[in-house]
């Protein structure tokens, strides 16, 4: 059965930085910052283990070893107040302040818990300076729901055009009706007749069968059902996926676009290691 696959465009290299948003954000004030560098030798210098340790990532391969870097502290601190809307220790203190038992593991589900529900950023224009794109494959019913977030612009090909490798999603499991809300599912559910599988390819028989006819294509599609896979190209910058994956990385968002959203929030965490996280601070993927 078809999966669902989210991967970088191989045509388009991701650009800007977790420094590129710093230095945006810092143009109001005319300065710029730059990287605290650290160089790796293949002698003497501290093991790659060491250096990812203390937060530093990979940035590239030379003669004389492999260079890593992070942002100063300063930085990381202003990216953490664009994404949050307040300084790290004015959160502290609000985290502090709300009564619950004192513990640390407790002020770490309660910290997770407040970044599910916080507002947007009033301070993400810096995180719109950098650009990334993916080539995506998923139902039809799933690219239905992405395509509402703002500011993500989507080329999917077309069945007018293609009328072949016709594919449909199958999930692993069915699930079960929402007891108490609207949308969303829970549990499983057993469905207790046998064609339901078969109808969709049964569909597919018919399309077949339409097209040999002389049907036209953008007709044609219309008996396929949501579950046919399509594949498009998305593409936009940091701060419009953040906040695709803050909602779709919600326990409650459907399970099929949270696998979409986990693969987008990995790419996104390996190219703004920093900024990622502060954006999206709070899911476990």
């Amino acid at each position: 059965m078809p999966k669902i696959v989210v991967q970088l465009n191989p045509d388009v290299t991701p650009a800007g930085s977790d420094l590129s948003i710093v230095n945006a954000a810092r143009r109001s004030f005319n300065t710029r910052s730059d990287w605290d560098f650290k160089l790796s030798h293949w002698m003497d210098g501290p093991s790659k283990e060491v250096l990812e340790s203390q937060g530093y990532e990979e940035y590239d391969e030379s003669t004389s070893g492999t260079v890593f870097y992070k942002l100063k502290p300063k930085d990381k601190r202003l990216l953490e107040f664009l994404a949050r809307g307040m300084t790290a220790d004015d959160f502290d203190y609000f985290v502090s302040q709300v009564p619950a038992p004192d513990t640390e593991e407790h002020t770490k589900e309660l910290t997770e818990m407040l970044w599910q529900w916080r507002n947007t950023p009033t301070h993400d224009t810096p995180f719109n300076h950098t650009f990334i794109s993916f080539e995506v494959k998923a139902p039809i019913f799933v690219r239905a729901q992405l395509v509402k977030h703002e500011y993500l612009i989507m080329s999917e090909f077309s069945r007018r055009y293609i009328t072949d490798g016709i594919e449909f999603y199958v999930p692993d499991v069915w699930r079960g009706k929402s007891a108490n809300k609207k949308q969303g599912s829970e549990g499983t559910w057993q469905p207790d007749y046998g064609h339901l599988d078969k109808t969709m390819y049964a569909v597919l028989d018919l399309y077949d069968q339409m097209i040999y006819d002389g049907c036209a294509p953008e007709q044609a599609r219309m008996v396929l059902p949501q579950s046919t896979m399509t594949e498009w190209t998305w593409s936009g910058t940091l701060g419009a996926f953040a906040k695709m994956c803050t909602l779709r990385l919600h326990p409650e968002a459907q399970y099929e676009a949270r696998i979409v959203a986990k693969e987008v929030y990995k790419h996104l965490q390996e190219y703004y290691p920093v900024a990622a996280k502060a954006l999206v601070e709070g899911p476990d993927v």
